[in-house]
């Protein structure tokens, strides 16, 4: 964790702040070459309600909880609305998901302190045995959140405890605390770490430890936030900022005396205490979203913190734990080689503010809130991941919402081995491999399909509502590339924005994050006012490169705030450079 101030570096999301505050923020992650999510859900379900954490449980079946809604109508016509329904998922991306209804509302859970002025919200599940009988148990977490229709209304979450159900979901049954709460105030936003079907994978935290150690396999992990399961936008409470760890025995899940917390870790790993108080956070992000000028016209912006309610997952494949996490228009990734950390900042995808468009528009896109990853769908290779996340603020009828149980994919490369050389044929336009992947610092419309698709009469642009101090375009890839140009075409004529208010620099990705390339050189030179739109193309040459990605970057120009591109080209050599010519900075 570092404490410093806020860099204003062409192309890095500095979440909105102006350069200069002070914060503290994670490292960005370098572990991925390609961070990849989709514009919209992709998978949609016959469902309603929203936050939906799963687990998956040794039956096969994936097991969630979703809040204010019928969950699914059981086809009598009878399902009422609830606060927290049970349901069991079957199916898969591929195939389709089929959704069934189990238990709601106080069969559920209780309301853990005043049911006048809160009501049940679900934001972890597990499936262990833990009993032992040779099957598993589900175990949910619930947390009481502000209700009614005053300012707090979900801006508290003051208490939390966690179910328990014997027969897969269909009736529940209350801890040791009874109807009393397991946590008040503090670590109220419980979220369990998601070890796979049936917490299979929880053996690996034994190569983690030193082998004197109790075994950590023997018990379950849980993370946890304090206050709320987001920004307070009312300030009735202070806003996440601090991403908490706990375990506690695989058999005791439910005795609150049973609870440990990380309370630091070093090179043998992690400390553990049974006092909350003393429980150190293991991810600690400060930064704020929304908080830059708004551009003339553009709706207000939504100022918060880019911790909340998510799901922290293993996966196996790329041997990373993820924290999907979200602001009201981003979504934000975290991953870290252990539970306890160093947690880094992996990828902000920027949506845009509202209105969005839903996934029965035929040109979808959308972001949402309560962003899960499944185990059971990460791929075997963990490269492709599938992410649960809700949303119908300003939906429309025709173009639908998401406010049901929807998956999109979210595609994590790690980085190449140094050792295996470089591709690109002479001349070749690397950015029209299969497996380049374009990356922005935001955009208007999602649509970077236009970025090569040999066309300047169409053009994407970076307008999200907020002055662009920094803007980015460009692509990654899963491998090593070599290249010496890049070739831009500008939008189509603007005199409100569209160009960059400085010459654009090229910047290549290397070990130690984005590096500007030194010796690049642009021609014709590049004017930085409306001269440089009317799809003008910009070509910057540079000593040859070999890296896993690839961007122009600047600050935006003009009174609109952004910039537009119709074309963007990477290109290979003409002649495939000798080992003493190519500037590797892989």
């Amino acid at each position: 964790m570092a404490d410093a101030a806020v860099p204003a570096i062409p192309g890095v999301d500095t979440g909105g702040e102006e350069p200069g505050t002070l914060r503290l923020a994670p490292e960005e992650s370098h572990a991925f070459a390609v961070a990849s999510i989709a514009e919209a859900a992709t998978v949609t379900s016959d469902s309603d309600g929203d936050l939906w954490p799963t687990a998956w449980a040794d039956d096969g079946a994936l097991y969630s909880a979703c809040g204010d809604g019928v969950g699914v109508d059981d086809g009598s016509g009878t399902a009422s609305f609830g606060d927290i329904v049970v349901c069991r998922i079957d199916g898969d991306p591929a195939t389709g998901v089929v959704i069934r209804r189990l238990a709601a509302e106080r069969d559920v859970s209780p309301v853990w302190t005043d049911p006048s002025r809160y009501n049940s919200k679900p934001t972890g599940m597990v499936a262990v045995d833990g009993n032992a009988d040779g099957r598993d148990e589900l175990y949910l977490a619930v947390q009481d959140l502000r209700a009614g229709t005053g300012p707090d209304t979900f801006n508290e979450a003051p208490a939390a405890g966690i179910v328990r159900s014997d027969d897969y979901g269909r009736t529940w049954h209350l801890g040791p605390s009874g109807p009393a709460p397991m946590f008040t105030g503090r670590f109220t936003t419980v979220m369990f770490l998601d070890f796979g079907q049936s917490a299979r994978h929880v053996t690996v935290l034994r190569t983690l430890v030193p082998h004197t150690d109790e075994d950590p396999s023997k018990f379950v992990y849980a993370y946890g936030i304090d206050h709320n399961w987001r920004t307070s936008y009312s300030a009735a409470v202070p806003d996440p900022v601090d991403l908490y760890l706990a375990r506690v025995p695989i058999g005791s899940i439910q005795d609150r005396t049973s609870w440990q917390f990380c309370s630091g870790h070093g090179t043998s790993g992690p400390a553990w205490t049974a006092a909350l108080e003393d429980a150190v956070p293991v991810l600690t992000d400060t930064r704020r979203v929304g908080t830059a000028r708004p551009l003339p016209g553009a709706p207000a912006p939504i100022r918060g913190t880019r911790i909340a309610q998510g799901s922290i997952v293993y996966n196996p494949g790329l041997r990373r734990f993820l924290y999907s996490s979200w602001t009201e228009f981003t979504f934000e990734l975290y991953e870290s080689p252990t539970p306890w950390g160093p947690w880094k900042h992996a990828l902000s995808h920027d949506f845009g503010p509202f209105p969005w468009r839903g996934p029965l528009w035929s040109q979808p896109r959308h972001g949402g809130y309560a962003t899960t990853i499944p185990s059971k769908f990460l791929s075997e290779d963990g490269r492709m991941a599938w992410v649960q996340s809700n949303w119908f603020v300003g939906a429309s009828t025709y173009g639908g919402s998401a406010y049901h149980f929807s998956l999109r994919p979210l595609r994590l490369d790690p980085m190449p081995d140094p050792l295996v050389p470089a591709v690109g044929t002479s001349g070749e336009n690397l950015a029209h491999r299969p497996d380049a992947y374009p990356v922005v610092s935001s955009c208007r419309d999602g649509r970077l399909d236009v970025l090569r698709d040999g066309r300047v009469d169409r053009a994407e642009d970076s307008w999200n509502g907020l002055v662009r101090e920094s803007d980015a375009w460009g692509y990654t890839w899963p491998i090593t590339v070599r290249c010496d140009r890049v070739v831009l075409t500008s939008g189509p004529m603007d005199h409100g924005s569209g160009w960059f208010a400085s010459t654009p620099v090229v910047e290549v990705r290397t070990a130690r994050g984005w590096e500007r390339v030194a010796d690049a050189v642009v021609s014709p030179p590049y004017p930085c006012s409306e001269a440089a739109t009317g799809r003008r193309t910009y070509e910057f040459t540079f000593s040859p490169r070999e890296t896993t990605g690839v961007r122009i970057a600047g600050p935006a120009g003009g009174w609109g705030g952004y910039t537009a591109v119709a074309e963007l080209a990477v290109l290979a050599p003409d002649e495939a450079p000798s080992a003493s010519t190519c500037g590797s900075i892989r």
